[in-house]
This record gives structure tokens, C-alpha cells and sequence, in this order.
């Protein structure tokens, strides 16, 4: 089961692109493990009224970290941006 979130990070941090700690709630997690990462490629969307609606490229990581509470936690960077959107329990 997961709880979606979609909030930013307080900070991040990466070593070679990779996430390697962050911060969420106040909280500081360390990553013990990626467990994936795969990117969504932009694409076109129309809303009702039929006008396009561009969507940025987003990289997504799946990690295990510990910290605030040990978990799994997916990371999403998007337009330069970092926010936490999944917590599995």
C-alpha cells in the first residue's frame, strides 16, 4: 500500500545524479538503497477545451531510506525540481 504526496523536499542531496539523502517534513533521511529509476519522456496532453498542455521530462527514483521513518520513498526531479511524491508502507 501507498500514500501519495507530491510535496516538495526540504533539501536534497546527490552524488553522480543519484540521491543520495534528503529532507521532507523537517525530517533527514540517508538512502541505503535505489531500488529503480526510470524517466517520463515529455509528452503532449489536451485539456477539455481541446488546447495542448506540455509536460516536462521527469526522472523518478525509487529508494529505501531511513532516517525520519525507514521506508521506500519515490523521488521525482522535474523542471529542476525535487518533491517527494510516494511513500510505500
Amino acid at each position: 500500500m501507498s500514500r501519495r504526496y507530491r510535496e516538495p523536499l526540504d533539501k536534497i542531496e546527490c552524488h553522480g545524479g543519484v540521491p543520495t539523502s534528503f529532507a521532507w517534513r523537517g525530517q533527514d533521511y540517508r538512502v541505503s538503497q535505489v531500488l529503480g529509476h526510470w524517466r517520463e519522456d515529455p509528452g503532449w496532453w489536451r485539456r477539455a477545451d481541446g488546447a495542448p498542455v506540455r509536460i516536462e521530462q521527469a526522472d523518478l527514483w525509487r529508494v529505501e531510506a531511513g532516517g525520519g521513518a525507514h521506508g521506500v520513498y519515490e523521488l521525482v526531479r522535474q523542471g529542476g525540481a525535487w518533491r517527494l511524491d510516494r511513500v510505500w508502507d
